[in-house]
């Protein structure tokens, strides 16, 4: 489970005493777009001939541990609405507002060495991991539902003044997510306007509560300035 809140949520929801435990584990870009199926595609979806063909595919999954959609005993693109490769498009993000939120920010209930997602322990980790799980290991072993707290929010495209973990190492970054959140690097380090002297850097590690990650983000948002521009390429 998750909430997300945009940024001035967030400060309702810590004057109302919400979410003051949490720990930041993971940041990640908004996508400008959302890949969905069309509309004739979700309409097909819905009919029997796609519910059998699923059973088929279930079915010959147990059969055989394998399944492909070129197979001639079974083909989920026979129809011509998904034949013409255009059953997905792209569709605009209404999370991604220039200007106002083109990052997420995540915040876990649960100590930081117990939270994980897909290939956390995969470096580089901006090529490999996946936003973090909603649930997670209990005292007995079995699995139990957190709940997240997704906070959207907006960092200038202040180029090399502010660096994510990402920006080390040419493309490919050393890191994994379980390093970061080890503290091997900081998920967002400003160098700050005077940067030569040290003066005004700020630095955002994992584990930061939600209301230490607002004042500092709010620090350097104050730093570089007011949004100019709706330009901005990815962070």
């Amino acid at each position: 489970m998750k909430r997300k809140v945009g940024f001035q949520e967030l400060e309702c929801c810590l004057a109302a005493g919400l979410f003051k435990e949490y720990k930041l584990c993971y940041i990640d870009d908004i996508p400008k777009t959302n890949c969905d199926y069309t509309p004739d595609a979700k309409e097909y979806r819905e009919t029997e001939e796609w519910m059998e063909e699923n059973r088929r595919r279930e079915a010959k999954y147990k059969r055989e541990g394998h399944m492909s959609s070129y197979d001639p005993e079974f083909c989920i693109f026979r129809n011509p609405i998904l034949n013409r490769g255009s059953e997905c498009m792209d569709y605009p993000n209404p999370d991604y507002i220039p200007g106002v939120q083109t990052l997420s920010a995540y915040f876990t209930p649960i100590p930081l060495e117990k939270q994980w997602g897909d290939d956390w322990d995969d470096a580089p980790y901006e090529h490999n991991a996946e936003v973090p799980y909603d649930d997670a290991y209990d005292e007995n072993g079995g699995r139990k539902e957190i709940e997240l707290l997704e906070v959207l929010f907006y960092l200038p495209n202040d180029g090399w003044n502010i660096i994510f973990p990402r920006d080390y190492g040419c493309g490919n970054s050393p890191f994994c997510v379980r390093d970061i959140n080890a503290g091997a690097v900081a998920w967002i380090y400003y160098r700050g306007k005077e940067w030569k002297s040290g003066n005004g850097a700020v630095s955002i590690h994992a584990g930061c509560d939600p209301a230490g990650f607002m004042d500092k983000i709010r620090l350097i948002q104050n730093s570089i300035g007011t949004y100019e521009s709706e330009d901005d390429e990815d962070i």
